[in-house]
């Protein structure tokens, strides 16, 4: 599946009327579930973590209140797969939020949809193909609501300025190393960067909302420190990995990657984004770890997109069979 033929099939999911309107609880676990990725680099939900997010949207954006599980159970199989505990495949036929708990029910979009959600700007244009069910008036509202509001170099009003980005998928085999970036230049971004983190944590008298660290201008040239899209972040510009992030989560709810966190809640050691080694974001931090070079850590603490900003810190040893590299705000490792 590539994006158009995505969008087309977000623009057809088959969607009751009511009074004219469109009934809207599909649109919106879609929605949830984009918003969801984009925080916590998970396509997987439980119906229980679901539920009481989704019959919040339903309730304020839908004209037709239907509980959360409708959607759960009845979203197209061409893009979303929910199944039990066991691992059964739930049937597109009615069933109930109870019958969905007692089952352990779960879900996660299908990997071709992920694969499009990616790609540069992938997850705010299908989430710009589904705002076209609401009502304009409301669109900004539910952008926040889902957390899906794009950073200011995603916008449309940025992307005039700047030429498009072309990016060209490469062989797994040839994906194990980044371009070769001056030392000097990478030290001198970061430090610039740290030194901004430390402004805005004064101005704010604390966390830093997550929009504010879109625009960061480096000789006179803006370099995203961050990617919404993913916990690992290596900007264009740098060879190697620049920031991580950990997002916040309620105590009673799952963390699809558990950044272990010592008692004074500093991160010991931070997963992989997936299982793959020689994924671009972990070769990222790989390079940096080689290049003893520094990054800042976002630890999210509310659940409005404020972030501790931690920096420097280093990594000091990689655990493939585990998934993880091990870090240190102490310094970099020692040959």
């Amino acid at each position: 599946m590539d994006e158009n033929g995505l969008h087309e099939q977000l623009r057809n999911l088959q969607t009751q009327r009511v009074g004219g309107q469109h009934a809207l609880h599909k649109p919106l676990l879609l929605l949830w579930l984009f918003g969801r990725y984009l925080d916590e680099r998970s396509s997987e939900t439980s119906f229980e973590a679901a539920e009481g997010p989704l019959d919040r949207l339903i309730d304020r954006f839908s004209l037709r209140k239907v509980p959360a599980s409708q959607p759960f159970w009845e979203l197209e199989r061409t893009l979303w797969t929910p199944t039990t505990e066991g691992g059964s495949l739930i049937a597109d036929t009615p069933h109930s939020a109870k019958w969905l708990r007692d089952n352990g029910a779960q879900g996660s979009l299908r990997d071709e949809v992920v694969n499009v959600l990616d790609e540069p700007r992938g997850i705010f244009t299908a989430a710009d193909v589904l705002y076209e069910y609401f009502a304009p008036d409301v669109v900004d509202t539910l952008r926040s609501a889902v957390r899906l509001v794009p950073p200011v170099f995603f916008r449309p009003a940025a992307l005039k300025r700047e030429a498009p980005t072309t990016t060209t998928r490469l062989p797994q085999a040839r994906r194990t190393k980044s371009r070769e970036v001056p030392i000097e230049f990478e030290r001198s971004v970061r430090n610039a960067v740290f030194k901004w983190l430390e402004d805005l944590t004064a101005q704010n008298g604390g966390p830093i909302p997550f929009a504010q660290m879109a625009n960061f201008i480096f000789d006179g040239t803006r370099i995203p420190i961050l990617n919404p899209q993913s916990g690992i972040h290596k900007p264009a510009k740098l060879g190697s990995a620049l920031s991580i992030k950990t997002v916040y989560r309620r105590p009673t709810e799952e963390r699809p990657y558990e950044d272990e966190l010592d008692e004074s809640g500093r991160i010991l050691r931070y997963k992989y984004r997936g299982e793959d080694p020689l994924h671009s974001d972990n070769v990222a931090l790989r390079n940096a770890m080689e290049r003893k070079l520094p990054l800042f850590w976002l630890k999210g603490v509310d659940p409005h997109a404020n972030y501790e900003t931690h920096f420097p810190l280093w990594l000091t040893a990689e655990r493939p069979e585990q998934h993880l590299f091990e870090v240190s705000f102490e310094g970099p490792p020692k040959d």
